[in-house]
């Protein structure tokens, strides 16, 4: 009986260690599967989290990229490295493609990297997996630029007085002035423009003055138009140039001393460049002026312009050459008020303001084109509508006046003439968003 339970006592312990060793040979066998599940449970842990990160980057990146479209001086390259730099500010190790469209107002933001596999690792191979993520961001309901004052310090940067009128209905409106009163409308002037924006605050005689009312406290917008550069100007082709009556055609040039058009003369511009240099441009006297495709380019001391309230303007900017889409460009060099009293009368003010130039006329209704002023002074001073028959008119000025009862007319249907609208001066106050 005995020998009979030390067998099979014997029989139980040669199972349990065949069992035992079985069950370690299984488990030896069973360790890289379960090691390489973990690991791949691990890998895409590792990768949905980085892609999570990566498409939050990416839809900023997108966003904020393509609010940059709408920025002065904006172009596909700088839209591009903000991009790339805000990626780079936020991410380490991705690489960035950026595809930027300033017709469509798109801006896609591409991100891609790899994440080193713990499987291949714990098996001694190589291998990463590749991880990505995009955006599209579009601008939509922006509004193109059609005016700004530049001046950051003066009060009544953008101003309106008595009866005047200030129409721009599809575009911004917009003053850098920091002052409390930085655009004003006082009195019975109206201002009224798609969107209306002040650096500083408003002044106003009642709600009507302003439609809608202008936000405040908006950022400096940089000079839209400050990388322009300046025409050529060459030597002198005529020297103090004065025009009494009659009829008579312009050709492009340099007029040294000025250009005056008075008693009743009826004047055509040919196209091209007119350089108005160390001299006044004054059309007066009941006289008419007109041209197509002429950029007008006032240069030096005393190169006020002055078109008097008895006067017929029709101007339009050229289409191509050294001042496409520019019809009025004071030389930002030249600019000085010390001879304006000569010129501009009672609407001087101190000396050390910018240089005046006055729109007086009463038909004055086609200024297509931009008129340029950074350091200069527009006054418009009419009883009749102001540049209404014009596609589009852009003003980038220093400072903008209107007195007595003018409307001017901003207009900005730029598919409607031929003419090219500047760089720069493209959709502002937009709202960006993804759209993929």
């Amino acid at each position: 009986m005995r020998q009979a339970l030390t067998k099979a006592r014997n029989h139980a312990l040669a199972f349990l260690r065949a069992e035992a060793a079985s069950t370690l040979t299984t488990f030896a066998l069973m360790m890289p599967v379960l090691a390489g599940a973990v690991g791949i449970s691990i890998d895409y842990g590792r990768a949905a989290l980085l892609k999570t990160r990566m498409q939050a980057v990416a839809d900023s990146a997108a966003l904020m990229s393509a609010r940059q479209l709408q920025l002065a001086q904006s172009t596909s390259d700088k839209v591009t490295a903000y991009a790339n730099s805000y990626v780079a500010s936020q991410l380490q190790g991705v690489t960035t493609a950026v595809e930027v469209d300033p017709k469509a107002y798109t801006v896609r933001v591409r991100l891609t990297s790899d994440v080193t596999r713990m499987f291949d690792v714990l098996s001694f191979q190589g291998g990463n997996m590749p991880v990505g993520a995009s955006a599209t961001a579009k601008l939509s309901s922006g509004l193109p630029l059609c005016l700004i004052g530049l001046d950051e310090k003066a009060p009544d940067t953008i101003a309106l007085e008595k009866d005047a009128l200030l129409t721009a209905p599809g575009c911004l409106v917009y003053s850098n002035s920091k002052s409390p009163q930085g655009i004003s409308s006082k009195n019975n002037a109206v201002l009224r423009a798609g969107y209306i924006c002040s650096a500083g605050g408003k002044v106003a005689s009642a709600n009507s003055n302003f439609t809608p009312q202008p936000m405040t406290d908006c950022p400096v917008m940089p000079d839209p138009l400050a990388t322009r550069q300046v025409p050529s100007d060459g030597p002198c082709k005529y020297l103090a140039k004065i025009i009494l009556g009659g009829s008579e055609t312009l050709q492009p040039g340099v007029y040294c001393g000025g250009l005056i058009i008075t008693l009743g003369a009826d004047v055509k511009m040919a196209p091209g460049v007119y350089v108005i240099k160390d001299g006044p441009f004054l059309v007066g006297g009941n006289s008419t002026l007109t041209g197509e495709n002429v950029g007008i380019y006032l240069k030096g001391l005393a190169s006020n312009l002055k078109f008097d309230a008895q006067t017929t303007i029709s101007l339009t900017a050229p289409k191509n050459g050294p001042m496409t889409g520019l019809l009025i460009y004071d030389d930002p060099t030249g600019a000085t008020a010390l001879l304006n009293t000569l010129v501009s009368g009672k609407y001087t003010k101190l000396l050390s303001s910018p240089r005046e130039h006055l729109i007086l006329s009463d038909n004055a209704r086609m200024l297509l084109g931009t008129i340029y002023m950074p350091k200069g002074r527009l006054i418009i001073d009419a009883t009749q509508p102001v540049a209404d028959k014009s596609a589009y008119t852009v003003l980038v000025v220093q400072q903008l006046d209107l007195y007595s009862g003018p409307n001017l007319v901003l207009n900005s249907d730029y598919g409607a003439s031929e003419i090219p609208v500047p760089p720069g001066v493209g959709i502002y106050g937009a709202k960006a968003s993804i759209t993929n």
